[in-house]
């Protein structure tokens, strides 16, 4: 084989090498999408993205749900949670209910405690490092977990498994969200919520 052909077919093979891993990447589940159900019905989608850096791993999260009973509700959720090798640096979750805001919460490592600020600018701080939140959940079964740092309440609240891949969070408002698990990845949650009794169902 000549010279430029050898380098041609170098050229192919690496590009056919790169295609390769990009889509071994995709196929490990960076991207996650569920359908969010009441009943049979589905009523609203959650799109949930993990992108690595290095170290610096990203998770964003967004969902709109659409609920019918007597009148309309419309939830919005955008999440970002960005970790630093297995620690937490920052979380944010952002929640309109028919476009009103509800939820516009922070929370963010300043080399010694998380600074924490919710919607109406109340600030507190939580002192002890954060492995594991509710975003991570999607991708990390909780084998070996017993507390998991909640976006929402800017809290850690307690998990526990109550079966073959499948975990409780008590939530403290006293709701309970189940987390099921296949292959490591959740999926199924179901969710009780202020308003209804929620699966999300992991589309494959």
């Amino acid at each position: 084989m000549s010279a430029p052909n050898k380098l041609l077919f170098i050229f192919k093979s690496s590009t056919l090498l790169l295609l390769f891993v990009l889509f071994q990447q995709s196929a490990f589940g960076e991207s996650l999408s569920y359908s969010v159900m009441k009943g049979g019905e589905t009523i609203g989608h959650i799109h949930i993205d993990r992108t690595k850096k290095n170290d610096v791993t990203e998770y964003f999260f967004e969902s709109t749900v659409k609920l019918t009973f007597i009148f309309s509700i419309e939830v919005y959720d955008r999440m970002r949670v960005i970790f630093k090798g297995n620690q937490m640096l920052q979380a944010q979750l952002y929640r309109t209910l028919n476009g009103k805001v509800k939820v516009n919460n922070s929370a963010t490592w300043n080399g010694k405690s998380y600074l924490m600020i919710n919607k109406d600018n109340e600030r507190s701080s939580l002192q002890h490092l954060i492995y594991l939140t509710t975003a991570n959940l999607y991708y990390l079964e909780p084998a070996n977990t017993t507390v998991v740092f909640s976006e929402k309440f800017q809290k850690m609240i307690p998990v526990k498994r109550v079966g073959n891949k499948r975990y409780l969070l008590d939530l403290p408002n006293g709701n309970k969200t189940y987390y099921s698990y296949t292959n490591g990845i959740c999926s199924m949650v179901e969710a009780e919520t202020d308003w209804a009794s929620l699966k999300f169902v992991l589309n494959r």
